[in-house]
């Protein structure tokens, strides 16, 4: 099965570079993702090279890399910092460790693709502050690309309550969703999102925090028995590119860039609500999934109130003024 995806997952590539590859462009720009090639946040990659290529008339090029072709998860800040890589994307809790790329995992702000999409809105205050903070990183964010929801657990044994934590090993993906899982009762292990299947299927972890797009096309549920929809969180990808490469490019291909990644943001936003259903009907298929009721909501909320104050101590003045604003979009 894995040399199938393989052999797939190098078609996928091959094809669709080929096809700009036959019309003449002055520039090329590599784009590094790592979900797996039929997760929509790769195909987002497709959709981006496309309009960004038909914007400048085929004078600007986007080879993209899905599947961690390129580099794996935790590596892709870095390499985009340093001008290895041209554009990538990432959880905006894995492109850096300023408070405000915390601010999708702070517990219960973020709860669903209506509201985040209001709150990432490029004109409005999250998104032009995240990109400030960002281009002091040497990064120009292009735009963010909605994941879905996030939070999600996959695991061999029910996970529901506070008390269902204690004494498993989670994998987590950030600082504050360790927080979250130590808040809980569990303990936080750090892994690169494809290794999640291996961790599953070898014990290293009882369990796995993702999103239920994840739990689907990475194929947990191979090795889980349970999934949980906690809608404590959600996914949200920044769009980064190296911003002296960025800046080095005509004004004509840095707005074709703007502007393609705002349609595939706004693109992303039904894509998400649509994907997240369809991964939950399927995973219904193979495992138990539970979603939260209100009552379980309100322990996991109370256990989580360390977590979000905590979050706040560090907050900036501007910061806390950001989460007031996402508060009143619910």
């Amino acid at each position: 099965m894995q040399i199938n995806m393989f052999f797939k997952l190098k078609i996928f590539v091959v094809i669709f570079n080929v096809i700009f590859l036959s019309t003449s462009f002055s520039q090329s720009l590599k784009y590094a993702g790592t979900l797996p090639i039929n997760h929509h946040l790769s195909e987002s990659q497709k959709l981006f090279a496309e309009k960004v290529f038909e914007k400048t008339g085929g004078k600007l090029k986007i080879e993209i890399f899905p599947a961690g072709q390129l580099y794996k998860a935790h590596e892709i800040p870095s390499a985009v910092a340093t001008g290895a890589v041209d554009i990538g994307f990432n959880l905006t809790t894995v492109w850096t460790k300023d408070i405000i790329s915390e601010i999708n995992d702070v517990p219960f702000l973020m709860v669903n693709a209506n509201q985040v999409g209001k709150a990432w809105d490029k004109d409005e205050r999250l998104f032009k502050y995240y990109s400030k903070v960002m281009e002091s990183r040497q990064m120009k964010t292009l735009g963010v690309i909605l994941f879905g929801s996030f939070f999600d657990i996959s695991s061999n044994k029910k996970i529901v309550n506070p008390e269902d934590f204690s004494g498993k090993k989670i994998r987590t993906s950030s600082a504050i969703s360790s927080e979250s899982i130590r808040a809980l009762g569990g303990s936080p292990v750090t892994l690169d999102p494809a290794e999640m299947y291996l961790g599953l299927q070898s014990g290293t972890i009882d369990a796995a925090i993702t999103g239920v797009t994840s739990i689907d096309q990475r194929k947990l549920w191979e090795n889980s028995k349970y999934t949980t929809i906690a809608g404590s969180a959600f996914g949200v990808f920044a769009v980064n590119m190296n911003l002296q490469t960025f800046n080095k490019l005509s004004k004509n291909n840095q707005e074709a860039l703007l502007q393609a990644a705002t349609e595939v943001q706004q693109w992303s936003i039904d894509r998400s609500i649509k994907e997240d259903n369809k991964s939950t009907e399927f995973l219904k298929t193979k495992v138990e999934v539970i979603t939260l009721n209100s009552d379980q909501r309100q322990k996991w909320t109370t256990k989580l109130v360390p977590v979000v104050n905590n979050w706040l101590s560090k907050a900036s003045a501007e910061e806390k003024k950001i989460v007031s604003w996402i508060e009143s979009l619910k």
